[in-house]
């Protein structure tokens, strides 16, 4: 066969091919990684590696890692539901949470002993989890999922559940309204992190070019302060004499290194862009964000210019929400006291609760609202560190680049810190 047919055959395979990935897909079909195009209903059919490593498997013969990895691969890409356009791929960190949950709270639901192990449990791994995503700077669905099916399932059980034990219908709305603004501003927060990204519109840099301050630092203002006391440092004699003269000199070149560390451009060594001032680059996001205050695993974004009034509201709604919920739900399932009336709505605490897990649906009750507490604990940390930041006029990002010899950071608050972190 000649070469021109060769490369007749090859071109009519890739216009057939293009013409595959162009044309209209129904609801079950989609475009593979291997830009073939397949059906949801062939899940594990046409994988060369699967059926390799069963092979290999039951010949008792060495499975290879590259099978291995391939056979994930498939797996991964051909789990999908059917959506219009197009069958779209179910990740498996946010598909995780939809399964974890539901199983920890019904072993929570069992009895006292359980329900303290899974708690402490669920506690141990979401740290050790936020610690590895955080070390790896890994971009995860995970926690967002998990956020989402967590506020699911606590509405289901609540509403399902806690409004048979007769609650007042006015708790009950004010608790679906700090819901639903909350879940509005979360939403609001998540849509506006793109227009934190620093676009191409301020220019890249060859990486030669950097000048010697490559990045737009928080420190900016006490770089020029210490320029300045090291400036006025330098014309001070031994014997602390001056004349006019050297305080001229001093003034003038003070002057013209402020003006020159003022006209030079802020550039990220990163991504070598010119970036606007306080703007930081993120690992996670792979790009540079205007005051950047920290990323967010738990939104899979990163709170900075646009969205960071908004995340504070939002922490607030959160906090007023969840403990309004794990106080109406504690008050139910358990014998609840009168604390005090306000506007004649009574105030109650929960008493005694020994006997929740004796009805499977009064113990998963206390469990989740026993979860909800653990969460708003969790939000008044991150909610009452921001706060205190924003008093000293900075962010999460700024407040770590702080050397942590400065006086207004002593070694007892800065291992707090690192703990909390």
């Amino acid at each position: 066969m000649s070469s021109t047919t060769v490369n007749f055959f090859d071109a009519a395979t890739e216009a057939e091919r293009r013409e595959a990935e162009t044309r209209s897909l129904c609801c079950c079909e989609y475009i593979g990684y291997d830009k073939q195009p397949f059906h949801i209903l062939g899940c594990c059919c046409n994988c060369e590696d699967f059926d390799l490593v069963c092979t290999r498997l039951i010949t008792c013969k060495r499975i290879e890692q590259r099978n291995i990895d391939g056979m994930l691969i498939a797996f991964q890409d051909r789990l999908r539901l059917p959506w219009r356009g197009g069958a779209k791929r179910i990740s498996l960190a946010a598909l995780a949470p939809a399964i974890i949950l539901p199983i920890m709270m019904g072993l929570a639901a069992l009895n006292a002993k359980t329900a303290i192990v899974i708690m402490l449990t669920l506690m141990v791994f979401t740290y050790w989890g936020l610690q590895i995503a955080e070390r790896t700077a890994t971009k995860t669905s995970f926690f967002l999922s998990w956020i989402v099916f967590s506020v699911a399932y606590m509405a289901l059980i609540f509403e399902c559940e806690v409004p048979l034990l007769e609650l007042l219908p006015i708790e009950n709305n004010i608790l679906l309204l700090l819901s639903l603004g909350a879940l509005c501003l979360w939403y609001r927060i998540k849509k506006l992190a793109p227009l934190n990204l620093v676009t191409a519109q301020y220019g890249t840099t060859p990486k030669d070019e950097l000048p010697g301050i490559t990045e737009a630092s928080s420190g900016e203002e006490q770089a020029e302060q210490q320029a300045h006391e090291s400036i006025r440092l330098k014309g001070d004699t031994v014997l602390g004499i001056e004349d006019d003269d050297d305080d001229a000199a001093i003034n003038s070149s003070e002057h013209a290194g402020l003006m020159q560390h003022a006209a030079q451009p802020n550039i990220c060594e990163t991504c070598r862009k010119v970036t606007p001032r306080h703007a930081y680059h993120c690992v996670v996001c792979g790009s540079c964000v205007k005051r950047r205050s920290h990323h967010s695993y738990w939104l899979n974004c990163c709170i900075g210019e646009n969205n960071y009034r908004l995340y504070l509201v939002a922490l607030a709604l959160s906090e007023c929400a969840l403990l309004l919920g794990a106080n109406l739900t504690l008050t139910a399932v358990c014998h609840p006291f009168l604390v005090v009336r306000l506007l004649s709505l009574p105030l109650l605490l929960p008493d005694d609760c020994s006997e929740v897990f004796e009805d499977f649906e009064l113990g998963i009750s206390f469990i989740v609202a026993g979860y909800a507490m653990l969460i708003s604990c969790y939000i008044e940390v991150v909610l009452v560190r921001q706060l205190y930041l924003l008093w000293r006029g900075t962010n999460m990002h700024e407040y770590k680049r702080v050397p942590a010899h400065n006086g207004s950071r002593n070694r007892v608050w800065s291992n707090w810190r690192a703990i909390l972190n």
